[in-house]
C-alpha cells in the first residue's frame, strides 16, 4: 500500500491524503454520535414493538385534536371580533402549514395508509415549530394560553418513543425552544414582577407531563407485548394441534371412507338397502373429513397466509374431499387484516360449505372474495335445493356464522335463492375493520 502511493504523482497524493484524513475525521464522528445516542437511549427505539392499531388510534386522535383547536380558535374569533389583519396576520403561514400537515395525515388515515412511529413523530415535531413560530411571532412569554398546546405534543413524543430517556431529551428541546423564545421576543420576562417563577413553573409542567405519560405508555407497552407474546403461543398450540390431526384423525376416517366406498362398489345394486346405507355412511365419512380440515387448513391463518390464500386451498381439498367442484375468485386487493379477523371469516366460508355440502345437495360451490374501497364481503353460493324457511332453526350454523360476522363488527346476508340458484350467504365487514388480537 505504501509504494503504490509513493507512486502517484505528489499533487494526487496530497489530496489523497487529505481526503483519507476527512474520511477518518468523518469515521470518528459517527462512532462519536452514535456512541452519544446510545449512551442517552436514542439506538434501536424504531425497532421495538408497538401496536399497529395503537398508532392508528394515536395518530387519529392527534389529527381530530388539532381539528378542535383550529375550530376553537375560529369561534373565539368570530365570537369577539378583532382586526384580522392587525392581530392574527403573524399567525397565517402557521396555520395555513397547520392545516395543510393535518389535512394530509388525515387523507393518510381515511386512505388506509402506513401509519409508522417515525410519521407521528415527524408530525409532534412540526407542531412544535409551527406553534413555537406562532409564540415567536406574538407576544412571546407574554401570550395567556398558546404555551399550553405544548403539553399535547410531549405527551406524543412520550406515547411514541420507548425509551424514558428520549422522551426526557424531547421534553429538553421543547423546554429550550420556549426558554429562549420567552428571554428574546416580545417584552421578556419581568423579574421585577417574578415572571421567571411562572416561567420556571411552566418548564417543570413540560418534563412532568413527558414524564408522566411516558411511564404509564410503557405499562400498556408491557401489557401489549404480553398478549402478544400469549397469542403467539396460542397460535403455535393451534399449528401442533392442527398437525397432529392431520397425522392421526384426518388419515383414519380417510382409510375408513375409502373402506366404505370399496364395499358400496362391491354390493353392487342386488341389496338397494345396502348399497343406501353404504352410501349415507360414505357420505357421513366425507362429512367427518371435511370437518377435520377446518383445524388443519386454519393453521395457515395462524402461520401468516392471507385470507384468500387459506381460502384457495380450502376450496381445492372441499372438492378433492366431497368431489363437488368448488372454486375461489378474488376482485381488489386484500387489506391488511388482523389474525382474528382472517380466522373468523375463514371459519364462515368453511361452515358455508358444510351447509352446501350436507344439507343443499350442490354440484357446484363457488367461494368469492370481494376486498372494495369501503367493505370487505365474502360470498359462498351453491347451485343445490336452496334453504327451507326456517333454516335458522336447524343446528347451530347459521347462529354461529352470525355471531361470527358481529364480532367483526359486520352483518351476515342470507339468500335462500342466490346467484347461482341455491342458497348464497355473504358476509361483510368494514375494510377499515381491524381487531385487538395482534397480527
Amino acid at each position: 500500500m505504501t509504494r503504490r502511493v509513493r507512486d502517484i504523482h505528489p499533487r494526487n497524493q496530497r489530496c489523497f491524503e487529505r481526503e483519507t484524513t476527512q474520511v477518518s475525521r468523518y469515521s470518528r464522528a459517527v462512532l462519536l454520535i452514535t456512541s452519544a445516542a446510545g449512551a442517552i437511549g436514542m439506538m434501536g427505539w424504531e425497532h421495538s414493538d408497538g401496536d399497529p392499531d395503537g398508532l392508528r388510534f394515536l395518530a387519529r386522535t392527534f389529527v381530530w385534536a388539532r381539528w378542535f383547536i383550529l375550530a376553537f380558535g375560529l369561534v373565539l374569533w368570530v365570537y369577539r371580533p378583532v382586526d384580522w389583519q392587525e392581530t392574527f396576520a403573524v399567525y397565517v403561514p402557521a396555520i395555513l402549514l397547520f392545516v395543510g400537515l393535518n389535512g394530509y395525515t388525515h387523507y393518510r388515515l381515511a386512505t388506509e395508509k402506513a401509519v409508522t412511529r417515525g410519521w407521528i413523530l415527524l408530525n409532534a415535531t412540526l407542531d412544535v415549530f409551527i406553534l413555537s413560530s406562532a409564540i415567536a411571532a406574538g407576544e412571546g412569554f407574554g401570550h395567556d394560553y398558546l404555551h399550553l398546546l405544548y403539553y399535547p405534543q410531549l405527551a406524543g413524543y412520550a406515547v411514541v418513543l420507548t425509551s424514558f430517556r428520549l422522551t426526557m431529551v424531547c421534553a429538553t428541546f421543547v423546554a429550550v425552544l420556549y426558554l429562549v423564545i420567552s428571554l428574546t421576543i416580545g417584552d421578556r420576562i419581568d423579574t421585577a414582577g417574578t415572571e421567571e417563577k411562572t416561567l420556571f413553573a411552566r418548564i417543570c409542567v413540560m418534563f412532568a407531563v413527558a414524564a408522566i405519560v411516558n411511564i404509564i405508555a410503557k405499562f400498556e407497552r408491557v401489557r401489549w407485548r404480553q398478549a402478544v407474546e400469549r397469542e403467539r403461543e396460542q397460535q403455535r398450540e393451534r399449528v401442533e394441534f392442527s398437525q397432529s390431526i392431520h397425522d392421526t384423525t384426518a388419515q383414519l376416517a380417510y382409510m375408513i371412507g375409502l373402506g366404505v366406498d370399496t364395499a358400496r362398489a362391491q354390493a353392487g345394486v342386488a341389496n338397494p338397502e345396502l348399497a343406501a346405507t353404504l352410501e349415507a355412511t360414505s357420505r357421513l365419512s366425507r362429512s367427518a373429513i371435511w370437518e377435520l380440515r377446518h383445524p388443519i387448513n386454519v393453521g395457515g391463518i395462524y402461520e401468516g397466509r392471507t385470507l384468500g390464500s387459506a381460502l384457495k386451498s380450502h376450496a381445492a381439498n372441499f372438492t378433492n374431499v366431497t368431489s363437488v367442484p368448488c372454486e375461489l375468485t378474488q376482485t381488489g386487493v386484500e387489506p391488511s387484516l388482523s389474525t382474528e379477523t382472517r380466522g373468523l371469516l375463514f371459519s364462515i366460508a368453511h361452515n358455508a360449505l358444510t351447509n352446501a355440502y350436507r344439507h343443499a345437495q350442490a354440484s357446484k360451490v363457488a367461494i368469492h372474495l370481494a376486498c372494495e374501497k369501503e367493505e370487505v364481503r365474502l360470498s359462498v353460493s351453491d347451485n343445490g335445493i336452496g334453504l327451507p324457511g326456517d333454516y335458522a332453526q336447524h343446528g347451530h350454523g347459521f347462529a354461529n356464522m352470525d355471531g361470527d360476522a358481529l364480532r367483526l363488527g359486520g352483518r351476515l346476508v342470507v339468500e335462500e335463492s342466490g346467484a347461482m340458484g341455491g342458497a348464497t350467504v355473504t358476509c361483510v365487514i368494514p375494510r377499515g375493520w381491524s381487531s385487538s388480537t395482534p397480527q
